[in-house]
């Protein structure tokens, strides 16, 4: 099974080279996400977004990333295509207060 760690450092890999570095800057992806039974699903994007909490760089369509646990395989799902599979997903890490669930 992929880690949760192997799932950010995989993500970073696949994402990282073709993202465009603007004003919100690099790609990055936190230490804390969440997960179901199949996949990781990670909190990343612009380093101002991710870590300085700037939601001007939340790019508007853009999925979840999601790390599928048995193969690392790295897709994007959004939302409103699946909200019962995002409202069953459990915490991983340490969460900011404002990210916290429940």
């Amino acid at each position: 099974m992929i880690t949760f760690e192997r799932a950010r450092q995989i993500a970073l890999e696949s994402i990282g080279p073709t993202w465009v570095t603007d004003e919100c800057g690099e790609y990055v992806v936190a230490d804390y996400g969440f997960q179901d039974d199949r996949a990781w699903c990670l909190v990343d994007g612009g380093r101002r977004l991710v870590f300085d909490g700037d939601c001007s760089c939340q790019l508007i369509g853009r999925g979840s990333t999601l790390v599928d646990k048995r193969t690392g395989e790295v897709t994007s799902l959004n939302y409103l295509e699946d909200p019962e599979r995002f409202d069953a997903t459990i915490q991983v890490g340490q969460h900011p207060p404002e990210d916290s669930v429940g």
